[in-house]
């Protein structure tokens, strides 16, 4: 169909003209379901609209940066957040907006060396994942670009950030280990190093307390250094029955050496991990763990980064949570006493 409209999509699908509009141009107003059929009728139909047209007019770029600290992009990690940037691309191109991805690393941080992505105006809002230095957000946010936390939050930024429900979760991890008999768990992660990390810890720290067992200081163990790459593991010399590792890789390293002492897993001691990566698979047995909705997170992500390009003039500061679901392997076991 040639010089395919806007009115050829509504009434091919029996909607408005105005609810086409929205759907094509990211505005709210129409349901997600709408949007994505408004899309598929205009792509089948042919219908084309210059963006750089459309963009001039309404003073936009279509472009989202996305900055991810080349800290969280080594082998351990750079999976679950090239996953995630995945997700959120392909959430945005619903949008019409594409997606301008940079790594910044820890020297960029302590000299407040801005993404290039950020420099040159080129951007209609940011999408940061995983935690930066408090300083360099606070640089970052000076530049009054619509933002989005993306896996971690800071209450005192007044930006919405959307991340997994990470006290709950943990909190359902370590309730699982007690009704299966273990009194004596441990968690190994660096707390101070993510938002993530901490509020994992705080969702063991609350099951322990509400089942009336005794916290043990000894059963805090580092996980990785200031630098916050992984470092090697000191266990305790009283061993626990259970370890609630804070992500996949953690608990994949914790069962090699706990092999190479010769400790059986879950026959001996049991490992949980969290994230349902590559690692939960690979590990031998298979990790029990959490899975993340990246998906949905994604989705959500998106969804508030055009609400706030589209009221640029209105504060952040929400924090959305997205549930997660345990997936029960063979790394646990139930002990009796």
């Amino acid at each position: 169909m040639a010089n395919v409209t806007m009115r050829d999509i509504a009434e091919k699908l029996g909607v408005s003209i105005v609810s086409v509009s929205k759907a094509l141009t990211g505005k709210e107003g129409v349901s997600e379901e709408l949007r994505e059929k408004v899309k598929k009728e205009a792509d089948r139909l042919g219908y084309r609209y210059n963006l750089g047209a459309k963009g001039l007019k309404e003073g936009r770029n279509y472009n989202v940066g996305v900055i991810i600290p080349s800290y969280y992009t080594d082998d351990t990690s750079n999976a679950f957040y090239m996953k995630m940037y995945q997700c959120v691309a392909k959430c945005l191109t619903n949008y019409d907006y594409a997606t301008m991805l940079e790594l910044v690393d820890t020297r960029m941080q302590e000299m407040m060396i801005l993404p290039q992505i950020v420099g040159d105006n080129r951007l209609d809002g940011l999408i940061l994942m995983g935690e930066l230095d408090e300083t360099y957000l606070k640089r970052l946010k000076q530049m009054n670009i619509p933002m989005i936390y993306m896996d971690f939050y800071d209450l005192s930024m007044e930006t919405d950030s959307v991340s997994m429900d990470n006290i709950s979760a943990e909190y359902k991890m370590t309730e699982y280990l007690i009704e299966l008999g273990h009194k004596k768990i441990a968690y190994v992660g660096s707390i101070n190093a993510t938002t993530s990390i901490m509020d994992r810890y705080l969702g063991y720290r609350r099951a322990l307390h509400h089942y009336n067992i005794l916290y043990r200081e000894d059963y805090l163990i580092e996980d990785r250094g200031e630098d916050r790459l992984f470092k090697e593991l000191a266990l305790p010399e009283d061993m626990p029955t259970a370890f609630v590792c804070n992500c996949d890789a953690t608990a994949f390293k914790l069962v090699q050496t706990l092999k190479e002492r010769g400790i059986r897993v879950p026959e001996d001691i049991s490992v949980t991990g969290f994230d349902d990566s590559i690692y939960a698979q690979l590990c031998s047995p298979p990790l029990t763990t959490v899975a993340v909705d990246t998906d949905a997170i994604a989705r959500l992500a998106a969804k508030r980064m055009i609400k706030h390009m589209n009221e640029p003039q209105k504060k952040g500061g929400e924090v959305y949570r997205i549930p997660g679901k345990i997936i029960y392997r063979d790394s646990v076991c139930k002990i009796n006493g």
